[in-house]
């Protein structure tokens, strides 16, 4: 059962800035989390609103893009979440192996993923923050604006209204990381075990309950 909310969260932020790491963040909190949408098709929004009402929480493909459809809409906030943006593109341009126009952003940012398009991709992303950024100054009340590096739960928690979560020690939980140590854990065979027994718990238990499992573990790492 999904608890309730006050407000729902739309991240603002490109793929490959810490959306995962946000994502774990929300869902400590509660919050059910939605995206990246693999099977969303751009322009079909009817689709994006019908699942804007089945979460309280959006983030990635297509959420980064559409957020502006959602501005006026009553009790929503906006979490704008950046990285350096030479790293981002590195980080991007590398990420899940998949080059030209064969990767999910492509109907969003329309152009080749390659190293002569660097600059354009940059520009892009200059483009999206400033707009972005301009929203937050029109309405600050609404949106938070933080790089990465700098993710706090004293700051998150602040602007969502929530308790900072502590661990069963009672000490503020660590942020999470979600993604730090993925590239290397997943050359490994001890991340094939993991992940085999993650999708076993998954058949049997259901999706939402493992979330709630790594929720709690996350929380309470000492």
């Amino acid at each position: 059962m999904r608890i309730k909310k006050p407000y729902k969260i739309i991240v603002i932020g490109l793929p490959k800035t810490g959306t995962s790491t946000i994502t774990v963040m929300l869902r400590m909190l509660g919050y059910e989390v939605s995206g990246p949408e693999i099977n969303f098709i751009k322009n079909d929004d009817d689709e994006l609103f019908l699942r804007y009402e089945q979460a309280n929480a959006f983030q990635d493909y297509p959420w980064c893009f559409e957020w502006k459809q959602f501005c006026n809409m009553k009790n929503v906030k906006f979490i704008i979440l950046y990285r350096d943006r030479y790293k981002w593109w590195e980080s991007f341009y590398n990420s899940y192996g998949k080059q030209g126009v064969n990767y999910l952003s492509y109907p969003y940012f329309n152009m080749p993923k390659n190293k002569e398009n660097k600059s354009a991709f940059l520009e892009f992303y200059d483009t999206y923050y400033k707009e972005a950024r301009k929203h937050q100054r029109e309405n600050p009340k609404n949106f938070y604006y933080t790089e990465t590096l700098n993710l706090s739960w004293i700051e998150l928690c602040e602007f969502l209204n929530e308790k900072i979560p502590r661990n069963l020690i009672g000490r503020i939980s660590k942020i999470p990381h979600a993604n730090k140590y993925n590239y290397k854990r997943k050359r490994s065979i001890v991340y094939s075990i993991i992940n085999y027994g993650k999708n076993s718990f998954i058949r049997l238990f259901g999706l939402s309950n493992y979330r709630k499992i790594t929720s709690f573990f996350h929380k309470n790492r000492i």
